[in-house]
């Protein structure tokens, strides 16, 4: 379902431009957070760094790695979900239902912070709900912790998880108090590691401002008008609605798959929550409901109700995800008024660029500039580039302005804040350098 429209070479999308440049700064030898200023977390930009070590900027690398994340949390759901029993038969329903979920929109074929850290979130489960099932294990235990270390280090608001672990130590372990702190321990050891690294590079205050402090900040807005994100979501949310109330009328069960359903119920609604407190909402968001909608889906799947009925559902469920997601190849988009453009990269605006293979600096929210070209200091995300930019009239903001342009100098610096002026004004050696061209918002190193 998602190759065919992978390999035709749908458009890119501005996060994944600014992913992609966060990777190439990484390859090219500079240090995150110090010299990179983004809130990337640790751990995804470790990926974004060698996806691009290995495949350049390249779209479809990053479309496939994507593939292939989301190929993998379904097999390893499901292979935990048959290994441990948690249903009365065993099959590969689960799976199914989340690679068709997944298949749903391109923004689930992103490679995004919220995708890598649901991989950890996956493998977290066996270590967090097998204690008295297998007996007593500290490794477990820890490892478990790790594994949610791991996803917060993906990507920060995913420690919200810990109340999951929190929940399953309660539901599942014989000694509640030890059990938690081994949990927490084996959280902390990824982010103690980290801590002394950056003790050794200089860079913890840069971490603690960009990756600590910045995701937290309660700003939620839509990347996508809300009715488009809730036409999308309409096929998984009817699922997920039905399969609850196939959950809520099951018989009486094993205590072991009791406390199992108990915990997934506390996964849905932490996802909820890590879902509707980001700063920015849309499709891609949605990313968390996935492992709880084909845990839940499997009741409504196998319950007593007529062949016919759960066949129909699964096939209208299946042709829905086929119609939005091939809107746009088969012309039914207009039909359904889904408006994509304001994640997409448009083709007029990148034509409109009129350097190409050059290092650019873009002093605004335009990120266009860079698709063809390369970007130099460590001023990435305007957001945060505020820190210095934002300050002009503090003279520390300005000193390390100086310092960073210092080491490097765009060829072409797109000014679409109007702060030239003023820069050339306040640091005339580095930024006199530089010449208006036939476009007033484009000034040319001379």
């Amino acid at each position: 379902m998602q190759l065919p429209l992978v390999l035709w070479g749908i458009p890119g999308t501005a996060p994944e431009l600014l992913h992609m440049l966060v990777g190439q700064r990484m390859a090219d030898g500079y240090q995150m957070y110090r010299e990179i200023y983004d809130n990337t977390a640790p751990l995804t930009a470790m990926v974004l760094w060698l996806v691009d070590v290995l495949a350049g900027r390249s779209f479809l690398a990053y479309r496939l790695t994507a593939m292939g994340l989301l190929l993998l949390q379904a097999l390893l759901l499901n292979y935990n979900l048959n290994r441990h029993n948690v249903y009365v038969s065993q099959n590969y329903l689960p799976a199914l239902l989340y690679l068709v979920l997944g298949s749903l929109s391109f923004e689930f074929n992103m490679l995004t912070p919220l995708l890598i850290g649901n991989t950890f979130l996956i493998l977290s489960l066996p270590y967090i709900v097998t204690l008295n099932r297998e007996g007593y294990d500290n490794n477990r235990l820890f490892v478990g912790g790790f594994m949610l270390g791991l996803a917060a280090l993906s990507y920060l608001p995913l420690a919200m998880f810990l109340v999951v672990g929190m929940f399953a130590v309660l539901f599942f372990a014989a000694n509640t108090f030890r059990s938690m702190m081994l949990m927490f321990c084996g959280f902390a050891f990824p982010y103690a590691m980290l801590l002394t690294y950056y003790m050794y590079t200089n860079t913890v205050p840069e971490f603690m401002e960009l990756h600590l402090l910045r995701p937290w900040q309660l700003q939620v807005t839509f990347l996508r008008p809300p009715s488009d994100v809730a036409i999308l979501m309409l096929i998984p949310g009817l699922l997920l609605l039905l399969s609850l109330i196939s959950a809520a009328s099951l018989p009486q069960r094993l205590v072991f798959q009791v406390k199992f359903q108990q915990l997934m119920w506390v996964w849905l609604i932490v996802s909820l929550l890590v879902t509707f407190t980001r700063d920015e909402i849309t499709v891609a968001t949605f990313i968390l409901l996935l492992p709880p909608i084909a845990y839940f889906s499997q009741f409504f799947f196998t319950s007593n109700r007529k062949l016919w009925i759960l066949n129909t559902v699964f096939l209208v469920a299946l042709a829905g995800v086929l119609l939005l997601r091939y809107r746009t190849v088969i012309g039914i988009n207009e039909l359904l008024q889904v408006n994509e453009s304001p994640m997409l990269l448009e083709e007029e605006e990148l034509a409109r660029v009129p350097m190409k293979n050059s290092t650019v600096l873009v002093l605004g929210n335009d990120i266009s500039y860079y698709a063809y070209n390369k970007p130099v200091t460590p001023y990435l995300n305007w957001q945060l580039a505020q820190r210095h930019f934002g300050r002009l009239s503090e003279y520390r903001a300005v000193f390390l302005l100086h310092e960073n342009f210092k080491r490097e100098q765009p060829e072409f610096i797109v000014d679409k804040a109007g702060l030239m002026p003023e820069l050339m004004y306040k640091l005339p050696n580095i930024f006199g350098k530089y010449e208006q061209t036939s476009d007033p918002a484009i000034y040319k190193l001379k």
